[in-house]
C-alpha cells in the first residue's frame, strides 16, 4: 500500500516545526480545553472507558474526531503513537483541489476546502489558507478532452471551473511555459494551506468539544468479542470502547500564486514562502513495506537525485525561470496507496464497530475534511449522507490483501495518479488472481480480459486475423476499435446464440431446518420470496431509507433453501449485509458458493435448440417458463441449475454448473451450437444489450440512495403483502409524497458515432436548458443504431428544494446530454420502452422496402 512521493523546495528552506499547543495563542473560549489536548508524560493515565477510540493523530484522524464531536458525541479518545501531525501530514504539499476522478472524491475535496477556510475563524489558529486557484495543464488533445469531461462533471456538483486556452494560462501564471500546451482547466476555488496548522486547528476544535487526545500512545491490539469491538489495548493500558476508528495512515495495513498541475509532465507546483514547492509521481516508484511499526513518525528518507531527475527536468521545462534558483531541500517520504487508487472507508465486514479511514493515495489533505464528515455520519446514523460505495472498504476482499499483490499493484497505481485514463482502462498488475475453469480455453479463442473484484472477465473476442496488439492499445474517448467486434457479438445474441462466461457473479446459498431462511429473506427483500419451488425472483435488498443495498436474483431451490445471485463486486458487501441481519440461529446457514459454480449465459433465440439437444427435453416457453429454474442434465453432467433468464432482456438461459463439469458442458454447448451459429461473447456485448433494454445495474445505476420507485421497479415491491420488510415505511411515504429523482433512458440524436465524442458515464443532463441530472451508464445500441444513456433526473427549484418528478414532467421536457462541453439533443424515455424497438424495426423495414423498390 505504499509508494514514494517527492517534493522539491526551492529558494527558501522548509520549516517543519514540531507541533505545540500554546494557550496564549488561542481564543479564551478554547483555553479551558487545551490542557487535555496533548499528554506527553508517559505516566499520564488513559481513561478506562470511551465510546470511540480513534487511532491516528494526522489530519484524517483529527477530522473524524472533530466531526464526531460536532455531531454531539462525547467520550472520544484520539491516540497518536508519535506526535500529532508527524506522519504524512507533515510532508503534505498543502494543495486542496477538487479535480478528482470520482464525483464523491470531488465532493469530499470541495467540503474540505470550505472547512479549512472557516477553521481559522472557529479556532483562532492560523491555517495558512489562501484561495489561490489551480491550473490543470494539457499537452495533448486527449488530456484536454479529459479535462473538458472533468469540467462538465464538476459543474454538476456546483463547482466553478473554466476550460481555457494556453494564452489565458500565461495571464494567470506568467512563469508557465505554454509553447506545448493545447489548453487547461482553471479551478478558481482551489486553495493551499499549511497542513500541520490545519491538523493543529482540527485538534484544537476537537479538544474544545471534549475530545481527549493522547500522544506517544501506541495501539497494540483491538479486542473483538462475538463480532463486536469491545476494547483497545495500548502500550499504556486498555480502554473499553464501542467503536474503533483506524486512521493510522501508512501503518493502517499493519493494523502567480496559482497551483499548477501538469499531469502530462507528472508534476505539481505551488508557491511556498518566498519560493516554489514542487513534486510529482514518478513512473517507477519504490515500494516500501514496513514489517511492523518500526517508525513512530514518518522520517525523510535518503535523497535520490537520479530517481527525481525526470520530474525535475519536467519542472524546469514547464517553468524555465526556475533554472536560476537554488534548490534548498529534497524531501523523499513514503505515502499510502490502495489497489485501485481510492481511499478505504467504512465499517469492516464481520467486525461491528471497527471503522477504517485510510489509504489516501497522496490526497489525504484534500479528502480529510469531507471523508471525516462522512465517516462521522456513518458511525452516528449508520450511513453517510452521500453514496460512498466507490470508497467502501467492502469493495475488497481478503484475496486483494496479499503482500505480493499489493507490492506489484502499488508500483502501477502511483504513476497512474497523473496518467491519462480513458474509458474502460484496466489495471495490468495483480491479474489472473481469480479465473473461471474456462479461462485458458477462452483465452486461446481470442478473449480480451478485464478485471472485476479480482476476477477475470472477457470483454470481447478478437476474431482470427485481427491485430491483437492494436486493439489492446486502442484507448480513446471516441469510437473504439472494438466497435465492430462487439457489434457482431450483439447481432449473434439477437439472431442466433452466444455464450458468455459469467462465473464471476456472487453466489450464496441460504438454508434452514424450518422456515427461518424464508423469514429472513422476507424481511431483507422488497419482493415476495414466498413462491413455489423453482421460481426465480428479481428483488432488491433495501435499507431503512428504501435504498438498494443489493440487487439480486433469488431462486427457491426447495422449501427451506434459496440460491442468491448478486453482482460480482457485491461478494463482501452482500455477505456482510445478510450476516448483519441474520438471527443467531444454528439452524440457519449462509454459505458463499461463488467458487463452486461456473456460470454460462446462453443468449439468443436458438439457445433453446442447443439445450434441447443436450438435455433431451423441450426448452420452449410452454415447457420451461420465464424466470424458472430446473436442475437437469446437460451432456454427461448432472445437477446443472438451468434458469430461464439472461440479465439482458433477451431470450436464453443461465447455466450454473458445478466447476468439475464446466469444461465438459462448455465443449458440448459449443459443439452442438455450431449448427445454430454459436459464438463466444463478452461483457461489452452484455452491457449494450442490457442498457438498450433499460436494465439498471447495482453499483453503476443503483446505489444505497436509489429506491425502487425512482427506477421503475415498484412492481417488484410486495406492497400487497402484510410483510414488514426493510425500507417498507420509507417507500410507503415516497408513494404519497412522490419521487424527487427518476431513472430515465436518453437516446441521443444528431450524434455522429464516427466523429463525435462518445458518452461513457457521468455526463450532465439538461432539461429545457437547465441542469437536472447526470448519466450513470451508457452504451451504443446496435439495435437502435444510436447511443443510449441511462441516468437520473433530480431537478431543484430556484431555492434549491427538490422537485417532484412525475411522468408528465419527464415527457414535456426537451433534453440534452453534455459530452465534454458539447451538448447533444436526446429523447427521454420511461417505462414502457418496447415501442422504441417497434419504431426502429418499422424504420428498417421501410428502408429495406425503399432500397428494393429503387433497384
Amino acid at each position: 500500500m505504499r509508494g514514494g512521493a517527492w517534493s522539491i523546495r526551492a529558494l527558501s528552506p522548509v520549516l517543519l516545526p514540531r507541533l505545540f499547543y500554546d494557550a496564549r495563542a488561542c481564543p479564551a473560549r478554547l483555553r479551558g480545553s487545551l490542557r487535555f489536548l496533548s499528554t506527553d508524560s508517559p505516566s499520564a493515565a488513559l481513561p478506562h472507558h470511551a465510546r470511540v477510540v480513534i487511532c491516528g493523530g494526522g489530519i484524517v484522524g483529527t477530522s473524524v474526531a472533530y466531526h464526531l464531536a460536532k455531531l454531539g458525541w462525547t467520550e472520544i479518545v484520539l491516540l497518536e503513537q508519535g506526535r500529532l501531525g508527524a506522519g504524512t501530514t507533515r510532508f503534505c504539499a498543502g494543495i486542496v483541489s477538487v479535480a478528482k476522478p470520482l464525483s464523491i472524491e470531488s465532493k469530499m475535496a470541495n467540503y474540505s476546502n470550505a472547512l479549512y477556510e472557516r477553521l481559522e475563524e472557529e479556532t483562532g489558529v492560523k491555517t495558512g489558507f489562501v484561495r489561490t486557484g489551480s491550473l490543470c495543464l494539457a499537452q495533448n488533445q486527449d488530456r484536454f478532452l479529459s479535462l473538458k469531461r472533468l469540467a462538465s462533471r464538476l459543474k454538476v456538483l456546483g463547482v466553478s471551473c473554466n476550460v481555457i486556452k494556453p494564452k489565458d494560462v500565461l495571464k494567470l501564471h506568467p512563469l508557465v511555459n505554454i509553447h506545448d500546451l493545447v489548453g487547461a482547466l482553471h479551478l478558481p476555488g482551489d486553495s493551499v494551506v499549511s497542513p500541520p496548522d490545519v491538523n493543529h486547528a482540527l485538534a484544537v476544535a476537537a479538544a474544545a468539544h471534549g475530545v481527549q487526545i493522547y500522544e506517544h500512545t501506541s495501539v497494540n491490539h483491538v479486542v473483538v468479542k462475538k463480532g463486536h469491538v469491545t476494547a483497545v489495548e495500548t502500550d499504556r493500558g486498555s480502554i473499553e470502547c464501542e467503536y474503533f476508528v483506524n486512521c493510522a495512515g501508512q501503518w493502517a495495513y499493519e493494523l502567480g500564486q496559482s497551483v499548477v498541475i501538469d499531469m502530462d509532465g507528472r508534476i505539481y507546483a505551488r508557491a511556498w514562502h518566498a519560493g516554489i514547492l514542487s513534486g510529482g509521481f514518478e513512473k517507477n516508484p519504490k515500494p516500501i513495506f514496513t514489517e511492523g511499526r518500526n517508525q513512530l513518525e514518518i522520517q525523510n528518507m535518503q535523497e535520490d537525485w537520479d530517481h527525481f531527475e525526470p520530474m525535475l527536468s519536467a519542472l524546469l521545462r514547464r517553468m524555465p525561470g526556475l533554472e536560476a534558483c537554488e534548490i534548498q531541500q529534497l524531501v523523499n517520504c513514503p505515502e499510502s496507496f490502495t489497489p485501485d487508487m481510492r481511499c478505504l472507508m467504512g465499517e469492516t465486514p464481520g467486525i461491528y464497530g471497527y471503522f477504517v479511514l485510510a489509504g489516501m493515495n497522496s490526497s489525504g489533505l484534500s479528502f480529510a475534511g469531507g471523508a471525516g464528515k462522512y465517516l462521522a455520519e456513518w458511525i452516528t446514523y449508520g450511513y453517510p449522507s452521500a453514496n460512498v460505495w466507490p470508497l467502501d472498504i467492502k469493495r475488497f476482499g481478503n484475496l486483494q490483501s496479499s503482500r505480493t499483490f499489493l507490492r506489484h499493484r502499488v508500483m502501477e497505481v502511483m504513476p497512474l495518479l497523473y496518467e491519462l485514463k480513458v474509458p474502460r482502462w484496466d489495471f495490468q498488475t495483480g491479474r489472473q488472481l481469480r479465473t473461471s475453469p474456462l479461462y485458458d480455453r477462452l483465452d486461446t479463442q481470442g478473449a480480451r480480459w478485464m478485471e472485476k473484484h479480482g476476477f477475470e472477465r472477457a470483454k470481447y473476442f478478437v476474431p482470427a486475423g485481427k491485430d491483437l496488439l492494436a486493439l489492446d492499445q486502442s484507448k480513446t474517448f471516441y469510437k473504439p476499435d472494438w466497435f465492430d467486434i462487439v457489434g457482431a457479438e450483439v447481432k449473434c445474441c439477437k439472431e442466433a446464440v452466444c455464450v458468455i462466461d459469467m462465473s464471476s457473479f456472487t453466489k450464496f446459498e441460504l438454508t434452514s431446518a424450518g422456515d427461518q431462511a424464508l423469514q429472513l429473506l422476507q424481511r431483507l427483500c422488497s419482493n415476495d420470496l414466498d413462491v413455489a419451488v423453482g421460481h426465480i425472483v428479481h428483488t432488491g435488498m433495501l435499507n431503512e431509507r428504501g435504498g438498494y443495498e443489493n440487487d439480486c436474483s433469488v431462486v427457491r431451490l426447495s422449501k427451506n433453501s434459496f440460491f442468491i445471485i448478486s453482482p460480482t463486486d457485491q461478494q463482501v458487501h452482500c455477505w456482510s449485509w445478510i450476516k448483519k441481519h441474520m438471527p443467531n440461529d444454528p439452524q440457519l446457514h449462509l454459505e458463499d458458493v461463488s467458487w463452486k459454480y461456473t456460470a454460462l449465459n446462453l443468449i439468443g433465440p436458438r439457445a433453446m435448440d442447443v439445450l434441447s439437444e443436450l438435455s433431451y427435453v423441450s426448452m420452449t416457453p410452454e415447457h420451461f417458463p420465464s424466470l424458472f429454474c430446473k436442475e437437469m442434465s446437460v451432456g454427461y453432467a448432472n445437477g446443472i441449475r438451468v434458469m430461464s433468464m439472461t440479465h439482458t432482456g433477451e431470450p436464453g438461459f443461465m447455466l450454473y454448473i458445478p466447476i468439475e463439469y464446466a469444461l465438459h458442458v462448455y465443449n458440448e454447448v459449443m459443439s452442438v451450437g455450431q449448427k445454430y451459429g454459436i459464438r463466444n461473447a463478452g461483457y461489452y456485448a452484455l452491457r449494450s444489450l442490457r442498457i438498450e433494454k433499460f436494465f439498471a445495474f447495482w453499483g453503476q445505476d443503483l446505489d444505497s440512495f436509489t429506491t425502487p420507485l425512482e427506477c421503475g421497479r415498484e412492481f417488484r415491491v410486495k406492497f400487497d403483502k402484510d410483510t414488514d420488510f426493510l425500507g417498507r415505511d420509507a417507500l410507503l411515504r415516497q408513494r404519497v409524497e412522490g419521487v424527487t429523482q427518476r431513472f430515465i433512458m436518453l437516446v441521443l440524436e444528431d450524434h455522429d458515432t464516427e466523429l463525435d465524442l462518445w458518452p461513457w458515464w457521468g455526463e450532465p443532463i439538461y432539461r429545457n436548458g437547465e441542469l437536472v441530472g447526470v448519466t450513470t451508464s451508457s452504451a451504443y445500441s446496435y439495435t437502435l443504431e444510436r447511443h443510449v444513456c441511462l441516468g437520473f433526473l433530480s431537478p431543484t427549484n430556484s431555492d434549491g428544494s427538490p422537485v417532484v418528478v412525475t411522468t408528465e414532467f419527464v415527457n414535456r421536457g426537451d433534453y440534452e446530454v453534455d459530452i465534454a462541453g458539447q451538448k447533444f439533443p436526446a429523447k427521454a424515455k420511461l417505462y414502457p420502452f418496447s415501442s422504441l424497438f417497434a419504431q426502429q424495426k418499422r424504420r428498417k423495414d421501410d428502408m429495406e422496402l425503399s432500397n428494393f423498390q429503387s433497384k
